[in-house]
């Protein structure tokens, strides 16, 4: 006899779309598809002129943060820059009025040289810019790229809502000039847990990346690709102009790990859409890695459409894969995905 799912499950299948962003759409009090927002992360990176890779996160729950990861290559790979145990930790002041959204740090930052204390926090956010200042650490401004992304998982206890902005920023950061990207994304799911403690990051994630590529033509596409379990994987891209391609539980892939289990390739496949992951150089986020758990790894690398013509002129792509979920999911290597 058949078993079928209880009333109201559907095996995390996602629903993915594009979205107009406004300052709704940000403020963390507004229900997403009934859920309230949980967590709101800023991620990303930038490079210097001479291609130097920087990586960083930074999440808030609430006004509360734990903190900037700076990361950035150097002559030992990527590694985590001291100036981040100085960014703002704890609780901020959030502002959140109709023409804007700002985050303060509590600390000022003439308290540094006195007391030891953390680099000054202003992070604005308007309806189509981002302005981002940590003391003498990171000064950064940057303007909306197109429409926002959106992936919606139903479930009756378990259910989640993800979107996510990106912002092309320039400015100075660790001394040096850098030009990249920024993801401001909101989670929503049920209120009693965080994220590490959710399904999401326990069960359904296998090899979900961010990426965003500005080509030489000026063109810029980014998006989310996610090979999940169940029925959890999706891609949503989109450019500057708002077009997109979008695909729910259609999307097969596969992964090349190292024995590490850090990723060194992989490719989502979407009808006829495929992209592949090069692991960059040094691209392992080892330091952030280390500091969470369940077989998590964080790898840095080049996304990039299969049949690509364009010249790719800044790119940055953060995949994050569980390498024994992968295994027990059945998921094959790069080659067997594509059929070779």
């Amino acid at each position: 006899m058949t078993v079928h799912p209880a009333t109201g499950r559907f095996d995390h299948q996602s629903i993915v779309g594009t979205y107009q962003p406004s300052m709704a759409t940000l403020n963390p009090s507004e229900l997403r598809a009934g859920l309230g927002v949980q967590a709101t992360y800023l991620y990303g990176g930038w490079r210097e002129a001479d291609g130097t890779l920087h990586i960083f996160e930074r999440k808030f729950v609430g006004p509360m943060t734990a903190g900037l990861w700076l990361m950035k290559v150097g002559s030992e790979g990527m590694k985590i820059d001291p100036g981040s145990i100085r960014t703002a930790r704890g609780e901020t002041k959030r502002t959140i009025g109709e023409d804007e959204m700002v985050w303060r740090g509590q600390m000022m930052e003439n308290q540094v040289g006195e007391h030891g204390g953390e680099e000054g926090l202003v992070l604005r956010l308007t309806e189509d810019s981002l302005d981002w200042t940590e003391g003498d650490l990171l000064r950064l401004e940057g303007s909306l790229v197109g429409a926002g992304l959106q992936v919606f998982a139903p479930d009756p206890t378990e259910a989640v809502f993800y979107q996510s902005q990106l912002y092309k920023v320039s400015g100075r950061v660790l001394g040096a000039d850098v030009e990249g990207f920024v993801f401001v994304d909101h989670s929503a799911w049920p209120h009693g847990t965080d994220w590490k403690e959710y399904r999401v990051f326990n069960h359904l994630q296998l090899g979900w990346v961010a990426f965003a590529n500005e080509f030489d033509d000026g063109s810029i596409e980014w998006g989310h690709l996610c090979v999940g379990a169940d029925r959890f994987s999706f891609t949503m891209t989109a450019d500057a102009d708002g077009a997109t391609a979008l695909h729910t539980t259609e999307v097969t892939g596969g992964f090349d790990l190292a024995d590490d289990e850090y990723a060194e390739h992989g490719i989502w496949l979407a009808g006829d859409d495929r992209w592949t992951f090069e692991l960059e150089p040094s691209g392992r986020l080892r330091e952030f890695t280390e500091a969470r758990w369940g077989g998590y790894r964080a790898q840095a690398g080049d996304i990039a459409r299969e049949d690509e013509q364009r010249s790719l002129k800044l790119g940055i792509g953060w995949l994050e894969t569980f390498a024994q979920r992968l295994k027990e999911n059945g998921i094959p290597s790069v080659d067997g995905a594509k059929g070779s």
